[in-house]
């Protein structure tokens, strides 16, 4: 199980990067054109390899952290506490792929389906949002329980995410061109996953080298603010552009 963990993560990973580079190109592109369409596609689909992988490698630790990262211990204490810590972290890790995953499945289909939002309250669509809902449930009680300040600012993205995103599924009429707007803050949102993710595993000794290890959590937390500025921005921006009443 050690290797087959070792390829999902490294391809993850791979695929990780290249959406990286690919979600700037339909955020540059004039929207609507071919090539905004055309890696919009590439995109989608890096997006969802990176997300699926994510969550499969967060599986395989939840099922058996032990088999996947063997370790030796002094006593017994020390192994609990640490294949407690691993699953912890790895139910954090499969709410942030889960929470990506949701966000480009549902920018995706908010694209095809325009105005007649009813096509999107499908048993998939649905099924992902109850599943992030849970696992972000979840995320918050530990997140309290063993003050992981972390665990319970995710958890509140999370459920915020699928709040909104019910909330649209649900509304019986939607403003004009309100379909734009949506699938652009969708697609930025699973952007902000993929950066929050880079920055956290990269950029965190970066960090930890300039300010210091009491500042390592401004890797999970900096993207994520500087997303939810570009969001705001963006849906007044688009809301403009496109007219869309409010």
């Amino acid at each position: 199980m050690e290797y087959i963990h070792k390829f999902v993560v490294y391809t993850h990973i791979v695929l990780g990067s290249f959406a990286l580079v690919l979600f700037w190109i339909p955020i540059i592109a004039a929207k609507g054109s071919k090539t905004h369409n055309r890696y919009g596609h590439y995109y989608n689909w890096a997006m969802y390899g990176t997300s699926i992988l994510g969550v499969i490698a967060c599986i395989l630790v939840l099922i058996d952290p032990m088999s996947v990262k063997p370790k030796v211990f002094a006593d017994t204490l020390e192994q609990a506490q640490y294949i407690k810590n691993s699953r912890i972290f790895s139910l954090f890790l499969l709410m942030l792929s889960l929470l990506v995953l949701v966000s480009i499945y549902h920018g995706e289909r908010v694209l095809k389906v325009k105005a007649n939002n009813a096509l999107l309250r499908t048993p998939l669509h649905l099924g992902l949002l109850i599943l992030l809902a849970v696992t972000a449930l979840v995320s918050m009680v530990l997140g309290v329980m063993h003050s992981q300040t972390l665990l319970m600012i995710f958890s509140g993205v999370s459920l915020m995410v699928v709040i909104g995103n019910v909330r649209y599924i649900f509304t019986t009429k939607l403003k004009p061109r309100a379909w734009i707007i949506e699938h652009l803050i969708a697609m930025l949102g699973s952007g902000i996953g993929v950066y929050t993710a880079f920055s956290a595993f990269g950029g965190r000794h970066i960090f930890s080298y300039i300010l210091g290890n009491d500042m390592v959590f401004l890797s999970w937390i900096l993207p994520s603010v500087i997303g939810v500025v570009s969001i705001s921005w963006s849906r007044r921006y688009f809301e403009k552009k496109f007219k869309v009443v409010k």
